[in-house]
């Protein structure tokens, strides 16, 4: 597998035309980048850094597939589907993985390459590059814990196993998983880092280049996984202050069949469920993968994120993502900043500010003149608003699966359940089945790994 990566790096630098880093013999070197056009094309390789997990929105409740779906379809993900205790084939390649590991590879050499050019140029063309870098291999590492790593617990995080953390460039270091706890250390490390290096506004054009505002964002989902709510709405809040712009569902939308532009007024950071994503794409376009029909019974008439989001035929399917596409987008957005910071708002008991945040958000989602905006007596009313608006707003992100893990954590407690041919299989709050197995070609290759415990 390492030497399939070093392959693949190697050719996407050919693709790039660096001719200038063929010259050395075919080792680590060869990939670390010589000038800061070789980084920009580096972190620019939206086939490496588009890309994030897809078992996290097999695991979660957004969607079921239908039985015409499964057969033929890889067993790895019928199984997780179906909550299974099992292990990935010793030769099966594991994209969720694969994927992670791949950016922070690009993205260390990049750091690398501004290692060595630090004194030699100007630190205002390098602070970006580095930013970036961070913020990407940031984000690669805590994708990966959400699959492969138990939630996040102040009380069981330094106990609890992580997952490796690839800092080098050195493909045969052998790695500990180390603990949740570091895990997390070094995401909040890498993205308080890159806020001081990247930029306070935003490419029009390149929105996969991260930015300040996409930095304080993704800095406050983690800190909401983490429980950490006064840290999290600091950071929605920063994210906000530079960056506040919202679609009006009524006049902003792109066209019909694909309501979003790449380049949308609220998107941060781009990036986009792939992998064995492939798998939910291909069954979305089939009408294979339908949206769970609760969820959809909770779009009230003049909410208009019914027609925007899914289908009109009966049952749904979903249809609209902010990656201009149909495959649903998992990077930063304005939503979910509001989402944020209304609901740590609420449970720090700032009832008004958390529920003038989230009226004025669905405000900009309602027909004109039809919204009333909602009131709560209570922090703990409001909270239970926000979090239904949560799951509505931010559909199909692949945030479910990462908040029914973190809710689990106080309550309330909520049992998934898929079906596959007449059965029905059920996965229960606080399982260890909520990290999934590590690959096992990861455990052949690399002697201090070991099998995640999913009881």
């Amino acid at each position: 597998m390492k030497y399939t990566v070093a392959l693949f790096v190697l050719w996407q630098i050919i693709a790039c035309n660096k001719e200038e880093l063929l010259k050395e013999n075919p080792t680590t070197a060869i990939i670390v980048p010589t000038t800061p056009g070789d980084m920009q094309a580096l972190l620019d390789n939206e086939e490496v850094f588009a890309s994030t997990t897809s078992l996290n929105f097999i695991c979660a409740d957004e969607f079921y597939f239908t039985d015409a779906a499964f057969p033929g379809m890889k067993q790895s993900i019928t199984n997780a589907y179906k909550y299974a205790d099992f292990s990935f084939d010793q030769e099966e390649e594991v994209p969720d993985w694969n994927n992670a590991y791949t950016q922070a590879f690009y993205a260390n050499n990049v750091l690398k390459g501004v290692d060595r050019l630090r004194g030699s140029i100007d630190d205002k063309l390098l602070a970006p590059l580095a930013g970036d870098a961070l913020f990407k291999r940031a984000f690669a590492f805590f994708n990966a814990a959400q699959v492969f790593t138990l939630p996040y617990d102040s009380l069981t995080a330094g106990d609890y196993p992580g997952i490796p953390l690839r800092l080098t460039i050195d493909r045969d270091e052998a790695l500990p998983r180390g603990t949740v706890k570091a895990v997390y250390d070094r995401v909040l490390e890498d993205l308080t880092n890159a806020i001081d290096l990247l930029p306070a506004g935003i490419d029009p054009v390149h929105r996969n280049r991260s930015n300040r505002p996409a930095a304080y964002a993704l800095r406050a989902r983690v800190y909401l996984s983490m429980g950490a709510y006064k840290e999290a709405l600091d950071d929605a809040s920063g994210s906000l202050a530079l960056f506040d712009t919202l679609i009006d569902f009524n006049t902003g939308l792109y066209m019909p069949n694909l309501p979003f532009a790449t380049t949308n007024i609220e998107t941060l950071y781009q990036s986009r469920m792939a992998g064995d994503g492939d798998v939910l794409y291909d069954a979305m376009v089939k009408r294979q993968a339908l949206v769970d029909s609760g969820l959809l019974a909770e779009y009230s008439p003049g909410d208009l994120r019914r027609t925007v989001f899914f289908t009109r035929l009966s049952p749904a399917s979903f249809k609209a993502s902010y990656y201009g596409k149909l495959h649903p987008f998992t990077g930063m957005g304005i939503s979910e900043l509001y989402l944020i910071a209304a609901e740590c708002n609420a449970r720090l008991g700032d009832v008004n500010t958390g529920l003038d945040l989230l009226n004025k958000l669905l405000k900009s989602r309602w027909k004109t003149g039809q919204y009333i905006p909602y009131t709560a007596a209570t922090p703990e009313e409001a909270l239970q608003i926000i979090l239904l608006e949560r799951r509505k707003e931010l559909v199909f992100r692949g945030i479910r699966w990462t908040d029914i893990r973190r809710l689990n954590k106080k309550g309330p407690l909520l049992t998934l359940k898929h079906k596959v041919q007449e059965n029905s299989y059920e996965l229960f709050p606080n399982s260890g089945k909520y990290a999934l197995p590590i690959p096992e070609q990861v455990i052949r290759f690399n002697k201090l790994m070991y099998q995640n415990e999913r009881r």
